[in-house]
């Protein structure tokens, strides 16, 4: 008696322990559910990592378009995060044109354009997407470029030399195209 008394207890308290071992890694399907059920038609949504762990941001685009045979790109996408529970937009990506889709690496969230590219993370105290870092490619009326590069730490500073610009936008060039899917 006193045997069974005791398998029954370690029984109870193994699955428990299993039970416990799921906790505290939140499914991003359970906690942006409410976002992705109240989606418009047509709109699509992917599920980005942090670089720093946690729980997944997620992006919603409203219209996607065919990157290649297997990914469903977007230009413009709506990133969304939760904190304690509480789902909240956190800001907007933008590229410009189809040949620079958005995208994301181990560094953040980039986007570009022919003449600029940006990388964003996500400021945990401010609860918003900034701006790490972002070339802007001008020109004068001679057609000499400069560039404004923009640098979170150290502020904004204009140069003649591109090889800031050609540096982040290497990183975006290796950086994976987020693949959205359509809600459905």
């Amino acid at each position: 008696m006193l045997g069974r008394y005791k398998m029954m207890v370690i029984s109870i308290l193994v699955f428990g322990m299993l039970g416990l071992a799921g906790c505290g890694k939140e499914k991003p399907e359970k906690v942006y559910s409410s976002v992705i059920e109240g989606m418009a038609e047509g709109e699509s949504y992917a599920y980005v990592e942090r670089p720093e762990g946690g729980l997944s941001l997620l992006l919603v685009a409203e219209g996607t378009y065919s990157y290649d045979e297997e990914t469903e790109a977007a230009l413009t996408c709506r990133v969304y995060s939760a904190w304690d529970g509480k789902v909240q937009e956190i800001g907007t990506l933008e590229s410009l044109g189809t040949a620079y889709p958005v995208r994301y690496d181990d560094n953040g969230l980039y986007a570009a354009g022919g003449h600029f590219v940006a990388r964003y993370s996500m400021d945990e105290n401010q609860k918003q997407l900034i701006a790490v870092e972002s070339v802007n490619e001008n020109f004068d009326e001679d057609g000499n470029a400069s560039y404004m590069y923009l640098d979170a730490e150290d502020g904004e500073q204009v140069a003649t030399d591109a090889s800031q610009f050609e540096k982040i936008f290497d990183a975006y060039g290796k950086a994976e195209v987020v693949n959205f899917k359509t809600n459905g």
